[in-house]
């Protein structure tokens, strides 16, 4: 797969060490290579700093964190990198609210490769 505008550098920000080592695993197996990954919202900031990425995949539901708050803060700060939310709920009303709050996309947990590809390619025709 490749995109007009480069998605990479890319960071998982995710407390569950599963959850980012499986969609990273995905990520390179469709031929990204710089995916990084954050348990929390304190080590994703390290990152940020260091290495802004293009795009983030952020999950909802993170421990002493809300997702949404996050998002206000990247959407502040770096409002280039276009955040992917994701949660294992795929309530309509946690869809709409990650639109509302300026995320570009959402994906629902389990992460799969079919999943993970459509996202990507419906990010790259609104970028």
């Amino acid at each position: 797969m490749e995109f007009v505008r480069p998605l990479e550098p890319i960071l998982i920000i995710d407390d569950s060490v599963e959850a980012r080592e499986y969609l990273g695993n995905i990520l390179e197996d469709l031929g990204f290579e710089e995916v990084s990954g954050s348990e929390d919202f304190d080590s994703a900031k390290n990152h940020l700093e260091k290495n802004p990425p293009n795009l983030i995949f952020l999950d909802i539901e993170l421990p002493n964190t809300d997702g949404s708050a996050i998002l206000d803060y990247l959407n502040e700060h770096y409002p280039k990198s276009h955040v992917i939310m994701c949660s294992g709920h795929n309530s309509l009303e946690c869809v709409q609210n990650t639109w509302e709050c300026g995320a570009k996309d959402f994906i629902e947990k389990p992460f799969n490769a079919k999943k993970v590809d459509t996202v990507l390619k419906r990010l790259e025709l609104v970028t």
